[in-house]
């Protein structure tokens, strides 16, 4: 039995789960409430729906966060009344809530670049040594200073929780009741603990997929909270094998394995030892240039659009949400479909055999370019695992009169200085450069004028910015004799940051990037419509130019008319697979939607009812057989031509 007290130890358990599950449940919601844009067509009634369903979600946080509170107040001994012990318990509630409130808060802004929330990419982020890590935390401490105000908003609610809540001394007068109460109260904490983390009683433990079965995968973040994806995602690096079907027939039915690439469309001519030159926009997607919008009253890449013009242009589709995953799906074919990067993720040391490896065979040279600081999201090691024999980027500039503080050099300078080297390479070249100036914080150099127009935002003038300095760099190599003699590809990395057009917030959209190949005399100009994803580019190229290898890659060869397009993409633990008319998305095993993307290029009409699988068996079985080829080539390290 106990003296009366002021507020019995359950009642501190209540109040500090009960008001820590709001507090946790609203810093989630914070993602709508600043993204709303990201969000269209959502109802008040569903916004709501949506918030409450999340909590199960938030449950899981709210245990593993607690795990400490729960179990040194709950444990059934006397020295928890401690009042030292009392205090160390506190502090402890304090820090672990705070952080993952915190993490939440984080993904509010982290959120407009991945559209997903974070699994790992905090933690490698912490763990980066680039030179330009703290000068980007100052930028964002700087631009989004408002969080910081809304989150001490949320750690001083956590200090009032615990300081009206404080657990009193109990005076005890039958240790033997009082202990088996207490016995029996732990071990029923313990109980609803497990059933906290595991989401309920069903068969399996939730994950991150089970959001999918509450909403589409766009508004997925909003059900999910950064603490649970971090938790539930650390294993996404840890690919399974697959399958589907047996090992000895699968090759025959797909695989990424291509032999005597043809050229019967496109190419008007020979385009044997052509030089070949990709450029890489940085956050270019369809959305931000007028030649995909006429809609737009005032383009902001008026040279891109004259270029577009006078090539051939297709429905380009990332294989990526990030930087770092396009330079392995355009120079070595190879799609991201886990939740790290192929560079950071524990794969990364298997063999590739990307285009430069295969065109050092042929006697080209090769170089890739980007003005960042050395080293920055790995794209030096992702062009030498390409291939490339030599990397330049702001170490080998050499001059930080145009360094814009954050990221490297910009983009008007460098592509200049890469037009220059270029120039030096022995020819036939492969080249490859990557702009950076559309990046966060969307800086302009010092002298440069942005022409007037109707602007958004600063990331819009950066790409005003970016188009000048490529029609400055393209009038300098256009009087450089090997000119006429080279194959461009321009291609987005990833889509835009911010959105105008409701048509790409979805899993179609959210892809669509800039993607043409540009060679006067040799390609002839036209608008094809026909979907080409990151990894077909190489493959395409390596047809173009004649190659006669057998070349390993997920892409297809767009100058080969037999061969139709695919894309295939990973987000949020949902994969999806387009043959250029439909659009699957599958948890890996079952389908979970279907979406006609020429009638609905929103994505707002789900054609797949539960239980009529045979209607797609066609699209399904080819998504499954990429599947297989990738997960089990990648575990096996079987991703290039022995």
């Amino acid at each position: 039995m106990f003296t009366k007290r002021e507020i019995p130890l359950w009642k501190v358990f209540v109040k500090r789960l009960g008001v820590m599950l709001l507090l946790l449940a609203l810093s989630r919601w914070l993602l709508f409430w600043f993204n709303t844009g990201n969000f269209p067509n959502l109802s008040t009634g569903e916004q709501i729906r949506l918030f409450f369903v999340g909590m199960r979600f938030d449950i899981w946080t709210l245990v593993i966060a607690n795990l400490p509170f729960l179990i040194f107040y709950g444990i059934p001994f006397r020295f928890k009344y401690n009042k030292v012990y009392c205090k160390i318990v506190d502090i402890v509630f304090v820090i672990t809530n705070s952080i993952a409130i915190a993490l939440n808060h984080i993904d509010v802004i982290y959120y407009r670049y991945i559209d997903k929330r974070m699994t790992s990419e905090l933690l490698h982020f912490a763990q980066d040594s680039d030179d330009n890590q703290s000068s980007l935390i100052w930028q964002f401490i700087h631009d989004f200073w408002f969080m910081f105000v809304v989150f001490a908003a949320f750690f001083l609610a956590i200090i009032i929780l615990t300081r009206k809540t404080q657990v009193k001394p109990a005076v005890i007068l039958q240790k033997k009741s009082w202990y088996f109460g207490q016995t029996i109260g732990f071990l029923f904490l313990i109980f609803i603990s497990i059933i906290g983390i595991r989401g309920g009683f069903q068969m399996k433990p939730i994950s991150i997929i089970t959001a999918a079965s509450y909403t589409n995968t766009r508004n997925m973040p909003l059900v999910l909270n950064t603490p649970f994806t971090i938790g539930r995602g650390s294993s996404g690096n840890v690919l399974k094998k697959v399958s589907f079907y047996d090992d000895n027939v699968i090759d025959s039915l797909y695989t990424p394995i291509h032999k005597d690439l043809k050229v019967n469309r496109f190419i008007e001519g020979s385009a044997e030892g052509y030089n070949l030159f990709f450029i890489i926009l940085e956050s270019h997607g369809q959305e931000m240039v007028s030649y995909y919008n006429h809609q737009r009253d005032h383009s902001l890449t008026p040279f891109l659009d004259s270029l577009l013009n006078e090539s051939l242009v297709f429905d380009g589709m990332a294989n990526g949400r990030q930087s770092i995953e396009a330079l392995t799906s355009i120079l070595s074919g190879l799609p991201s479909l886990m939740s790290r990067d192929y560079v950071e993720s524990r794969y990364a040391a298997n063999r590739l055999d990307g285009i430069g490896t295969i065109l050092k065979r042929h006697g080209y040279s090769t170089a890739f370019f980007h003005g960042g600081n050395n080293g920055t999201m790995n794209f030096d090691a992702s062009a030498l695992a390409a291939g490339f024999d030599s990397y330049y980027g702001r170490n080998e500039f050499g001059n930080d009169d145009f360094y814009d503080g954050t990221w490297g050099i910009s983009d008007m300078p460098f592509l200049q200085y890469t037009a220059r080297k270029v120039d030096e390479m022995h020819k036939p070249f492969a080249a490859g450069v990557f702009t950076l100036s559309s990046h966060h914080p969307f800086s302009i150099p010092k002298g440069y004028t942005v022409p007037e127009g109707d602007y958004k935002s600063d990331f819009e003038k950066t790409v005003r910015y970016t188009d000048d300095s490529m029609r400055k760099f393209f009038e300098t190599i256009s009087q450089y004799s090997w000119y006429d003699s080279t194959i461009f590809v321009i291609t987005g990395d990833h889509v835009n940051p911010e959105h105008r057009f409701d048509n790409y917030l979805n899993g179609y959209g959210q892809y669509q990037i800039v993607t043409a190949i540009y060679s006067p005399g040799l390609i002839k100009a036209e608008n094809t419509g026909i979907m080409l994803q990151h990894t077909d580019l190489g493959l395409s190229l390596l047809a173009a130019v004649g190659s006669n290898d057998t070349v390993f890659s997920f892409g297809r060869n767009v100058f080969d008319s037999l061969q139709q397009p695919c894309f295939m993409s990973y987000l949020n633990n949902i994969y999806e697979y387009s043959d250029g008319q439909y659009m699957l998305q599958s948890d890996g095993q079952n389908i979970t939607a279907v979406f006609d993307i020429k009638a609905d290029p929103c994505l707002t009409d789900n054609l797949y009812v539960k239980g009529e699988d045979d209607r797609w068996n066609e699209i399904n079985s080819q998504f499954r057989l990429r599947l297989q080829q990738y997960n089990n080539r990648m575990i096996n390290n079987k991703l290039y031509i022995k």
